[in-house]
């Protein structure tokens, strides 16, 4: 799973690479990438007999050591078949969710997005909690025991809290790289993500103040610095 889109284009579209592949050879990409990266993946695999699936997941390393990551893909429904005894040892459950690889990245990306979303509602909601004078984490206890259930709230929340923001489990500015991902999907299909130019800001505010070695929950260390709590 490369970090984005340059190391993939880099690592496994150079020309060098793909015409040292044997012919029919299948490539599972698993990283987060663009769509615009996938279409273009997908084709030129396609140009040089090679065949090109899309696998990315959803799961934090935890979950990813005992082989319970939720995998997403999308390609040639042959060819998920053929790979689906890999995606049952990596994974709890797989959704496939088209035959463009494209797809099964818009909707990680898209997954992601949601995540950050979360990210900045609790970051925001804590530090008013702690602006009140009350323990931020046991706000989190509270939400998370019926209202907010599962591991995004739970465990992220659990970092939030406690301002514990280790171990990392998703470097921050892989955090803001899908945040730009999200952005950039949404302009090319014209659809408005409001939200996003403040996810995008919190990040930058966040790469700014030297928390780019920080799992990507310390992006709620923003809302504390903006209400000059930091």
């Amino acid at each position: 799973m490369l970090a984005d889109d340059r190391a993939v284009a880099e690592c496994l579209l150079d020309p060098a690479v793909l015409a040292a592949a044997p012919a029919g050879a299948l490539h599972v990409n698993m990283a987060t990438i663009s769509t615009t990266l996938a279409e273009r993946a997908a084709r030129e695999y396609g140009e040089r007999g090679l065949r090109y699936l899309a696998a990315p997941v959803f799961g934090r390393t935890e979950a990813a050591a005992a082989g319970n990551l939720t995998v997403v893909t999308a390609g040639a429904p042959a060819t998920i078949a053929e790979v689906q005894p890999l995606f049952d040892a990596l994974g709890r459950r797989t959704w496939t969710v088209g035959e463009a690889p494209a797809h099964a990245n818009l909707v990680k990306i898209l997954g992601n997005y949601l995540i950050a979303c979360s990210l900045e509602a609790m970051a925001e909601a804590t530090t008013v909690i702690e602006a009140g004078g009350l323990d931020p984490a046991l706000f989190i206890e509270v939400v998370t025991d019926n209202l907010f259930t599962g591991p995004v709230f739970a465990g992220y929340g659990g970092m939030i809290g406690a301002r514990n923001y280790e171990p990392v489990n998703f470097r921050l500015p892989l955090g803001f790289k899908d945040v730009q991902l999200a952005l950039t999907a949404g302009q090319e299909r014209n659809v408005p993500l409001p939200f996003g130019g403040v996810l995008r800001d919190a990040f930058i505010d966040a790469l700014a103040h030297d928390q780019g070695e920080q799992d990507w929950a310390a992006v709620a260390e923003t809302a504390r610095r903006r209400a000059g709590l930091a």
